[in-house]
């Protein structure tokens, strides 16, 4: 374990910040409503703009590719999203969404690149390296969550001064890249000039259930971290309170995914896992959809539990289930880009169905529908079959 956790200190110092910055947008859309006077179309499309870039930015990838081994493409890749996180405070809305596209690209190159870091450093705690960089990047948005409404509502900086803690970690970790990992030769599964649309694993049957399974938990993540503090302010709770709550949910989520993945992988099959973490996330959000009080609390907690446990266990699907670095990278870039086009559309989704039917109840059927979906594609994308 203590061997595991240092051979991982590289990419552990890059996840903590590879959600922070991006889900703290979710607590502050109250204040940019009160501030900017936008709609919730606009809402939206501010949450949704990162997961779109994640998804378009693997047509990329083959270019990226072109600039350097695994290690120099992830210091790139964490110098841009450290210079977006302090340019999205520059101005107003159009800083954020203008750096919100070069942030979400950023992401999504760590997005690609970490599984196949993972992959080409395995020494045989592959489970574990994943479990611990999912738990560091949830944790750090435990964090980012509770801390993000009390920083915006401290001084007259507002909602920029809830951005600096995450530049200031940023800045760090691309310190540490660019001094101490070392450029190794670049290899071979850098060196594919393999295009996106040529990506073989379009025609497996196994590796679309990943991709689907993953698009789905992601739709139901994303759609939750964006509108669920303000579903809850409509419940009865202040921005700080609803913020406090998702903070621990997402924080006892992602301690649990520490452990599942590790556990998960001796019993080389991951369908009982993802099916009942699956259910729990429709129970969960049903029983929000239907429920007010303090037992929101629990409700809210058991929907991220699910949530995490099973991003986590998607993201060692990747490496346990690709016969090679090669199909590795493959397999991430195409479960990520499709998979985050998918997510792209749920914040939207929700929104616009709150416009439609002005209760937020209803339009949680929309996520419920989604995880009773999950739960059915997790009998295939959980099977032992290599890609």
């Amino acid at each position: 374990m203590k061997n595991t956790f240092k051979q991982g200190l590289p990419i552990f110092a890059i996840s903590s910040n590879m959600r922070a910055g991006l889900i703290l947008i979710g607590p502050l859309l109250p204040i940019l409503k009160a501030e900017y006077g936008i709609s919730v179309f606009t809402e939206s499309i501010l949450a949704a703009t990162p997961l779109l870039c994640f998804s378009l930015s693997a047509i990329l990838m083959r270019s990226i590719s072109k600039l350097g081994n695994t290690n120099r493409i992830i210091s790139y890749a964490i110098t841009v999203l450290t210079l977006s996180l302090f340019l999205r405070t520059t101005f107003n809305i159009a800083s954020i969404l203008i750096f919100s596209i070069s942030l979400g690209i950023s992401v999504a190159v760590l997005n690609y690149m970490l599984p196949v870091w993972v992959k080409e450093n395995n020494t045989g705690n592959a489970g574990l390296l994943t479990g611990i960089y999912a738990t560091v990047m949830g944790s750090s948005a435990a964090i980012s969550l509770a801390i993000t409404a009390p920083l915006a509502e401290a001084t007259s900086y507002s909602w920029r001064l809830a951005m600096l803690p995450w530049f200031i970690i940023g800045a760090l970790a691309s310190l540490w890249w660019w001094i101490k990992i070392p450029s190794s030769p670049k290899p071979e599964v850098v060196e594919s000039t393999e295009s996106f649309w040529a990506n073989p694993l379009f025609k497996s049957g196994a590796a679309w259930s990943i991709t689907f399974f993953f698009g789905l938990l992601n739709m139901i993540h994303y759609a939750s971290a964006t509108w669920l503090p303000t579903i809850l302010l409509t419940k009865g709770f202040t921005l700080t309170r609803a913020g406090v709550l998702v903070a621990l949910a997402t924080l006892i989520g992602s301690l649990l995914s520490l452990a599942v993945p590790h556990f998960a992988s001796k019993q080389k099959d991951f369908r009982l896992v993802l099916v009942i973490f699956s259910i729990f996330l429709a129970v969960s959000y049903f029983a929000i959809s239907v429920d007010s009080g303090a037992r929101l609390w629990l409700w809210v907690i058991l929907g991220n539990i699910g949530v995490y446990v099973t991003f986590s266990t998607a993201l060692f699907l990747v490496v346990f289930r690709a016969s090679d670095a090669t199909k590795t990278k493959s397999l991430s870039i195409m479960m990520q880009s499709v998979g985050y086009i998918m997510a792209t559309v749920s914040p939207i989704v929700l929104g616009r169905l709150f416009d439609i039917t002005g209760n937020w109840n209803q339009a949680l059927y929309f996520i419920i529908a989604l995880a009773a979906i999950q739960v059915v594609v997790a009998l295939k994308a959980g099977s032992r079959e290599k890609v």
